[in-house]
């Protein structure tokens, strides 16, 4: 359990978590929620708290923006973190991904001359210099178009499912979270607030609006295709796997009278919304 505290401000809450090695967990709440100061505690860039982390001492992380050198170029970079952590950069080593990030070819340039996305990649190369066993990313994405997102986005896949990193990611890009995370949880009043989990492929919400409400009632009392996550006079949502020949044949084999018929894949941003409706701002991720 962790809590931390600015004077009489408390900004996390008993609050505990986990993230295991080969997943990718995304972290998101509204702005000033504690995910920057969950992150650096994780991180130990914060070490006064209430509570344990354990093993974090193997870890690497990006939060904020990267702190590099303006004049010094990107494999003087690598090269200097690399001795930081008691290592010898070897290129070889990580030369696939600096070209699946399109970096290997501006090694040689300065910092300076680097695009803020450039900047952001080279930092996620960064934290991996240790050999981590988890890294945390805060905005990894951040300044990135949506081509060189899907690109790095792709490689902190691999890197999960072929390097065994444990990845903790946030981001106000809920479409990046959605993405590549195996789960997401959500952080609210400075506590984990709820997690979820995508089925991506099938997961939808139907909203069925019926003639009436004897009709309505008939259906949602023999439905067995999902949980309803509301039910009006004539209309009612279903989260459900089902098919929608599996819906029309309960229909008609009911003999009621369907009027309008909806389906919406499940999305991160739809969860977020109907979880903080009216607590929070669209805009506030």
């Amino acid at each position: 359990m962790l809590t931390k505290r600015y004077g009489n401000s408390i900004v996390l809450k008993d609050l505990s978590l986990d993230f295991n090695q080969g997943e990718i967990v995304g972290l998101i709440g509204r702005n000033g929620a504690g995910k920057s100061t969950l992150m650096k505690i994780i991180t130990q860039t914060i070490q006064t708290y209430e509570g344990s982390v354990a093993d974090n001492h193997q870890v690497g992380y990006l939060i904020e923006e990267p702190k590099l050198f303006s004049n010094k170029a990107g494999l003087f970079h690598l090269t200097y973190f690399s001795g930081i952590y008691g290592n010898t950069f070897k290129l070889s080593e990580y030369e696939r991904l600096l070209r699946n990030l399109q970096l290997f070819d501006v090694l040689n340039k300065k910092v300076k001359e680097y695009s803020l996305g450039m900047r952001q990649k080279l930092g996620i190369v960064i934290s991996l210099l240790n050999n981590p066993s988890y890294i945390v990313l805060d905005e990894p994405t951040n300044g990135m178009d949506v081509e060189t997102s899907l690109e790095v986005l792709q490689e902190l896949r691999r890197m999960a499912d072929e390097r065994n990193v444990g990845i903790l990611i946030s981001s106000h890009k809920l479409e990046d979270i959605e993405a590549i995370c195996n789960r997401v949880l959500f952080l609210g009043d400075g506590t984990i607030a709820g997690e979820q989990h995508f089925d991506k492929n099938e997961q939808r919400t139907l909203t069925l609006i019926f003639d009436n409400s004897v009709d309505l009632a008939t259906f949602a009392s023999k439905q067995h295709f999902g949980r309803v996550v509301h039910s009006g006079d004539k209309d009612i949502q279903i989260e459900t796997v089902a098919k929608n020949a599996e819906i029309f044949e309960m229909v008609n084999r009911l003999g009621v009278r369907l009027i309008d018929f909806t389906a919406e894949k499940k999305t991160l941003r739809s969860v977020y919304m109907n979880k903080f409706r009216g607590e929070y701002h669209d805009t506030q991720y």
